[in-house]
């Protein structure tokens, strides 16, 4: 227990705990179409029906005020926008996953935002990459629906 005191006139306890809890949500629409593209091997973009610009992750709004109901595939190859290489993992790293590997921003031509993932090579390889460098995505053998199913991205 950690006891703070505090600038009133009556002190104020805090005290530390961890909760674990299980839940389970319904992702919507937009978001669980992308979600099923990703457990059928596809990646799926929301389309603004204001300005026909499309948005990855899809998204129910688009920045622009118009709705995102229309979910399309991406055809366009990725890309490497720009990354940092790692290497000391963090807690969330994917199992089986060893740095070093690039946290990257990744591009799809004609989308307006980009897919944050994983980019895996050796180190030379990560360190060598420039904006603009075409990726191609390694998937589970067993996908799920989850952002995950996409294991990383591989420079081509």
């Amino acid at each position: 227990m950690n006891s703070k005191p505090d600038n009133t006139e009556t002190d104020q306890m805090v005290m530390d705990g961890h909760v674990h809890l299980d839940y389970q949500w319904n992702p919507g629409s937009v978001i669980g179409a992308f979600l099923t593209g990703l457990r059928e091997g596809e990646i799926r973009a929301g389309k603004c029906e204001s300005t026909g610009k499309l948005f990855l992750p899809p998204q129910s709004r688009s920045p622009f005020g118009g709705r995102c109901k229309e979910i399309i595939k991406v055809e366009t190859p990725p890309e490497l926008r720009t990354g940092t290489v790692v290497h000391r993992p963090p807690w969330n790293v994917p199992a089986g996953l060893k740095p070093p590997y690039m946290l990257a921003s990744i591009s799809f031509s004609g989308v307006e935002t980009e897919l944050i993932h994983l980019v895996v090579g050796s180190l030379s390889l990560l360190r060598g990459l420039q904006p603009g460098h075409p990726l191609k995505p390694v998937w589970a053998e067993q996908t799920e629906g989850s952002i995950r199913d996409i294991l990383y991205f591989q420079p081509e």
